[in-house]
């Protein structure tokens, strides 16, 4: 096997893929110090892979960012049936969950499987069901299966307010959980995938990866298709003490998908669902996501002062004048569906518009107006339950789909 210089499969992965030669499906999960939940997740793939594909070689592939907690070394105590194999290896490039799946998707093509799966190595909510679910359709076809979850009320603020109504309403899929983690592709988006010059944005290499994945999927017409998951899940995160290096990998991965992708998104009207895999579940998870909601509008109106340049610089006068109302009543962050929109059409025409040297600290300033956003929602939604906030973040997403004529404008 030639080695690319780009290449994320260290010397360690190469024996292995040499050893195992062919498969037809391989499992990727990226890890990273989870001793205590990866082998959890290895026996639900195996028994997966056992219940659903019992005639097709499998791989899985462990690519671990150089975990310093023994995760590797668990994961090679695991019992494996003789049509399984595992490759155990840390992967080499940028730090990040990004390089850990651009090795796993370089080891799909060595072998010359027909289908990847990746599932996250935190989860605690997996089962062998997950396997049929994501790896069945992209074995026919399908370039692209994402996840439908049931998730607490204050998980994933990053998707529902910024990844999934901007992808839906500038795609035209109801794509509900984009950046979701656990997906399933076909050989045919994963070549594509490599192929892509956004490898060599250091967000995409981190947790850019997966709207990067669902944005090129959507952009280059595979067919996407959402699998019922169920509940997710995995180690909760508060939005404002440990989101801020995701959120820049993220938004800023997206935000230069859109700018790579213009050509497709502006000539698309209207959102359309897709299909789903398997039925409807709706589990209640056990542990809600604690959230600091003083520290949340402590968090905006400092940031707020900080970034007052750029906000100038970007929003029209009549929301500029709302925030700055906002500043001068004491725990009001109140952002209306609307003003919402606009204000991130506004940061993505901006971020357009930037030099490379500036963007970062716009993504920045963005994240402090995501926060108030968020603790809006906190407070709107603290007497309602789970079915009730999902309804009112689809209703949301409706009014992206509405006012995208205005990014257009200002793109």
């Amino acid at each position: 096997m030639q080695k690319n210089i780009d290449s994320a499969l260290s010397a360690e992965a190469r024996s292995h893929l040499k050893s195992i030669s062919q498969a037809d499906i391989i499992v990727g999960i990226p890890s990273y110090n989870n001793v205590l939940t990866a082998t959890y997740v290895i026996s639900q793939v195996i028994s997966g892979l056992e219940t659903h594909f019992p005639d097709k070689r499998s791989v899985i592939f462990i690519s671990d960012g150089n975990s310093v907690d023994g995760t590797l070394t668990s994961v090679k105590t695991v019992n494996l049936p003789s049509k399984i194999n595992l490759i155990p290896a840390v992967y080499v490039g940028v730090s990040g969950k990004g390089s850990a799946i651009k090795a796993i998707f370089e080891a799909s093509t060595y072998l010359g499987v027909k289908a990847v799966a990746l599932v996250d190595s935190d989860l605690c909510s997996i089962t062998p069901e997950w396997m049929k679910l994501l790896v069945s359709p992209a074995l026919s076809g399908t370039g692209l299966v994402v996840p439908y979850y049931s998730r607490r009320k204050y998980d994933g603020t990053i998707t529902n307010f910024l990844c999934y109504p901007v992808t839906a309403s500038l795609y035209g899929k109801e794509i509900r959980q984009p950046i979701g983690g656990d997906f399933g592709l076909s050989i045919d988006l994963v070549e594509e995938l490599l192929a892509s010059p956004l490898w060599k944005m250091k967000e995409v290499r981190s947790f850019g990866v997966d709207i990067f994945e669902t944005h090129t999927a959507l952009a280059k017409g595979f067919e996407v298709k959402q699998a019922f998951l169920g509940t997710k899940d995995h180690e909760p995160k508060d939005p404002a003490k440990q989101l801020s290096p995701m959120f820049r990998q993220v938004i800023g991965t997206m935000f230069t998908c859109i700018e790579h992708y213009e050509p497709v998104w502006k000539g698309i009207r209207g959102i359309s669902e897709i299909a789903g895999i398997g039925e409807p579940k709706h589990f209640s998870t056990q542990v809600p996501v604690q959230v600091d909601l003083q520290n949340m509008i402590a968090m905006y109106k400092n940031g707020f002062s900080e970034h007052t340049h750029t906000y100038k610089s970007l929003l029209t006068e009549d929301i500029l004048k709302k925030l700055g109302q906002l500043q001068l009543e004491k725990h009001d962050n109140y952002f209306p569906p609307e003003t919402w929109a606009r204000i991130v059409y506004s940061f993505i025409a901006g971020f357009h518009k930037a030099p490379i040297s500036a963007r970062e600290n716009l993504v920045d300033a963005l994240r402090i107006l995501w926060i108030g956003k968020v603790a809006t929602f906190v407070k709107e939604t603290a007497e309602i339950n789970v079915e009730e906030a999902e309804d009112k973040i689809k209703e949301e997403a409706k009014v992206f789909e509405n006012l995208k004529p205005y990014l257009m404008d200002h793109f």
